[in-house]
């Protein structure tokens, strides 16, 4: 693979996860995971050390996925730059 069809290879896996990271329906997915799971940890007893563990888990790996797709993203704006770049200096 030539390094001009990787970096478009990374535009357009940028443009996809800014695709998804603007969807009405993965946004309030994302939202409605962390208020939960947030809910949730509040509500254990003090003694429930594996079910707030887990919960925190859950919790960050809800933010782990949307900052993975944010940097996708960026990743990508990067990328168009670069190629930007290239062609205006060709």
């Amino acid at each position: 693979m030539s390094n001009k069809d990787r970096t478009q290879e990374q535009i357009n896996k940028g443009h996809r996860a800014k695709v998804l990271l603007e969807d009405p329906l993965l946004k309030q997915a994302f939202d409605d995971l962390l208020s939960i799971y947030r809910e949730q940890v509040f509500k254990t007893s003090y003694k429930a050390d594996d079910e707030r563990l887990m919960l925190w888990l859950a919790y960050n790996m809800v933010e782990k996925v949307k900052g993975h797709l944010e940097s996708v993203m960026l990743s990508g704006k990067l990328a168009q730059k670069e190629l930007n770049d290239l062609v205006k200096k060709s």
